[in-house]
């Protein structure tokens, strides 16, 4: 048997591309699987059979020869379809090549080529009682049948098992408890019937996210069972890597036509949804009543496939693209029970999915409905700000101010005439006023953070109204961040009346939710309120002549505020963080932990700009002169951090990886040296790589989630970006040999 498996090449949530290697080939995933099988095949004309590249196909076979000729008959009446023997899945060339014929395959039916086997889930059996005992005794038996027979006569061999979906609550736990026995054996599972019926949701959720949970990450998953095209992304989005496109040959058989988002009989259509050619074959012939034809069959069939086969390339696009989600969020609305499905996920299992999507990213997230509100890339932001950034300092004022639809915000004309106000109205004391913006869905957004993903990558339909979800999420989220500042951390009864003002210049939506703060903060801070700048009684928006002449006149009015805060002294004013100082301290903290950018920014640090537009690099100062601690990325507003950026995080004890020996051979960490790492990164994140002994080795980036990581087999733990050369045991310094050279001398 040649070596087999399966390697995580990159996660987003649960859906991951990995490959699978078998000896010297191997097979990309997601993918589909498709049977080659004659049986199955010769029922239409093969001559009209196009099979993509990128599938691969599995063969039926029976390798315990419970269904062979010498079975009794009354065995085999219990398992007629051929869909419930043993599949084994063989070969194919590389994902999304172009259709090619079949035609090979039925001169040549993959009798000589190498397979994986899929052990099938039915068992036949004589017995009547169909009930719940009967069941769970037959599964025993099953799988006690692998365990003793098949795999002590297979000892090197893996195998696929498949587990048919069922809602009674004894079947998981003994599935569990039986893969991970019998795990030397296993190379995945597949899961059949699952999405057959979307309304026991609860119950196919129950049983993937246990499943995830319970046994190693690194096994392939296979959805079997019926599945059409329209929800192969949230199929994939729960994790699967295969799908079996087995049942779309035999409901093409029965006459269904299967368009992008709907599937219906092809008698209940007047003319084909495509104009692919085996649509147009059919054109002639619609609408169709009767039995079909063979020719029929293989039109409607060839039409189905190339269904499937473009959906899998779309989902791979968007895969790449890091615009899954979005793709996801459309499909949905085309089916009930689907929205339904991935609203549960977002409510029941959102800490699931979201520390597996990585933080570092560019892609543009769009916000279209209420599934957007709690998708992974928002989700993260806002438990990050809530959890992890904090204000640099004491600032005596702090201004709300409103999203825009350009980002960063800065850059957008609105928001070049607040900052023209303000700095009218205030002065050089300019920097003692701290600015918020407001937005939903991401919450509240401090304007150094306004480049990080993905405040700055978000777009949302812009109406003038805000529902009761958006103005209590953000007026909690900006509640949380104003009770960050440190005049409202002193306990109620000692606060001096408004030692901090905040002003709101705010209007409609954004006002509603400021309001809403407001009620919150009061709750412990009674004397507490915000200074409207904009009632009823005012004419435009917030960026209009009108309204800003009045948020000038308040600021004016309300400056010795700004003044009396104000440094006197140059020293004074040495001491306070510059502009570029608060960036790298809130990135640093939202990025790697709270904690982390006083470790930077109290060295002195300074952004200077790149040799390339894409990024400025950050130095910090020592006696020597200026260190590189990283590159702060324009287009993600996150960092990537230099040997000594990573150095200096050593004792931050966030963003680590541990491994068992003293050095590292070669610039993979792999699962079998792993000795600890931080649970709360992401994939993707930059990590600190270091020895047993707590010895900086160099920094990495992660794989994939610290939760599959600690769980898997096997498998890369993070690929180091750079590695610190080590001087080897017994090699002299260059200041010793110099030293001796010198004696010598004498």
């Amino acid at each position: 048997m040649k070596k087999t498996r399966f390697e995580i090449k990159k996660q987003m949530g649960l859906t991951r591309k990995g490959r699978i290697t078998f000896g010297e080939k191997s097979f990309s995933t997601p993918n589909l699987i498709f049977p080659t099988n004659q049986n199955l095949i010769n029922k239409i004309d093969p001559s009209t059979i196009l099979l993509p590249d990128n599938i691969i196909g599995y063969h039926i076979e029976d390798p315990l020869h419970i269904l062979d000729e010498t079975t009794p008959k009354n065995l085999k009446s219990d398992c007629v379809l051929i869909a419930h023997q043993t599949d084994l899945f063989t070969t194919s060339n590389d994902i999304f090549g172009i259709p090619k014929s079949l035609n090979a395959l039925f001169e040549d039916p993959l009798q000589e080529l190498e397979h994986i086997p899929i052990l099938s889930e039915i068992y036949p059996n004589t017995n009547t009682n169909r009930y719940l005992n009967y069941e769970v005794k037959s599964l025993e038996h099953r799988l006690k049948l692998y365990s003793e027979v098949l795999f002590s006569k297979a000892k090197d061999q893996k195998f696929i098992v498949e587990f048919n979906f069922k809602q009674e609550k004894e079947f998981l736990p003994l599935i569990i408890e039986w893969i991970n026995e019998n795990i030397t054996h296993i190379l995945g599972i597949q899961l059949s019937n699952l999405f057959k019926n979307l309304m026991n949701a609860t119950d196919i959720l129950h049983w993937i996210f246990t499943l995830k949970q319970k046994i190693p990450s690194d096994l392939i998953w296979i959805l079997g069972g019926q599945i059409f095209p329209q929800d192969y992304a949230l199929a994939l989005y729960l994790g699967f890597d295969l799908i079996d496109a087995r049942t779309i040959f035999q409901w093409s058989m029965k006459g269904m036509y299967i368009g992008s988002n709907s599937r219906q009989w092809i008698r209940e259509l007047q003319h084909p949804l495509c104009s692919c050619n085996f649509c147009s074959n059919l054109y002639p012939l619609m609408p169709i009543h009767g039995e079909l034809a063979i020719e029929t069959q293989s039109n409607i069939f060839n039409h189905n496939l190339l269904e499937m086969v473009g959906e899998f390339r779309r989902i791979h696009q968007y895969f790449t693209d890091a615009t899954f989600r979005t793709y996801l969020e459309a499909k949905i609305h085309s089916s009930p029970l689907a929205g339904s499905l991935l609203k549960l996920i977002d409510v029941n299992y959102a800490a699931e999915i979201n520390s597996r999507y990585p933080l570092i990213n560019t892609h543009p997230v769009m916000c279209i409905g209420a599934e957007s509100y709690t998708r992974p890339e928002i989700s993260n932001f806002i438990n990050r700000v809530k959890k992890e950034v904090t204000p640099s300092r004491a600032y005596p004022m702090a201004i709300v101010l409103p999203c825009s639809a350009k980002k960063p915000y800065s850059q957008s004309k609105s928001h070049q005439r607040f900052q023209k106000t303000i700095k009218r109205a205030t002065g050089k004391y300019y920097t003692e006023l701290h600015q918020v913006i407001i937005t939903s869905p991401t919450g509240v957004i401090p304007r150094e953070l306004e480049r990080v993903f993905p405040a700055a990558h978000y777009d949302i339909p812009v109406t003038g109204s805000w529902d009761e979800t958006e103005v209590r999420s953000t007026g909690e989220a900006l509640a949380l961040w104003i009770l960050k500042y440190p005049a409202f951390q002193i306990p109620s009864e000692t606060q001096q009346d408004e030692s901090m003002k905040i002003v709101a210049h705010l209007s409609g939506g954004y006002k509603l939710a400021c309001q809403y703060a407001e009620t919150l903060i009061k709750k412990t801070h009674p004397k507490f309120a915000f200074h409207y700048t904009i009632d009823g009684n005012t004419h435009g928006g917030a960026s209009s002549d009108s309204t800003l002449s009045i948020l000038q006149e308040w600021l004016q009015k309300n400056r010795t505020l700004l003044e009396k805060n104000y440094p006197q002294s140059k020293a004074e004013r040495m001491t306070r963080l510059t502009e570029d100082e608060i960036i790298i301290r809130a990135t640093f903290d939202y990025q790697f932990g709270k904690g982390a950018g006083d470790l930077i920014s109290d060295r002195g640090a300074v952004m200077i700009k790149g040799r390339w537009p894409q990024f400025n690099e950050v130095y910090v100062y020592d006696g020597a002169g200026k260190l590189l601690v990283g590159r702060y990325y324009m287009d993600s507003g996150l960092f990537k951090l230099a040997p000594l950026g990573a150095e200096l995080l050593l004792d931050h004890n966030r963003n680590f990886v541990k491994i068992n020996e003293e050095d590292l051979r070669g610039t993979t960490v792999f699962k079998p040296i792993l000795a600890s790492l931080d649970e709360t990164a992401h994939p993707d994140d930059d990590v600190v790589v270091i020895d047993k002994n707590g010895e900086y080795l160099g920094v990495g980036e992660l794989n994939s989630s610290p939760q599959d990581i600690l769980s898997a087999l096997h498998g890369k733990v993070c690929k180091m970006r750079k590695k610190i050369k080590r001087k080897k045991k017994g090699t002299p310094s260059a200041d010793l040999a110099l030293l001796k050279e010198i004696e010598g001398d004498d």
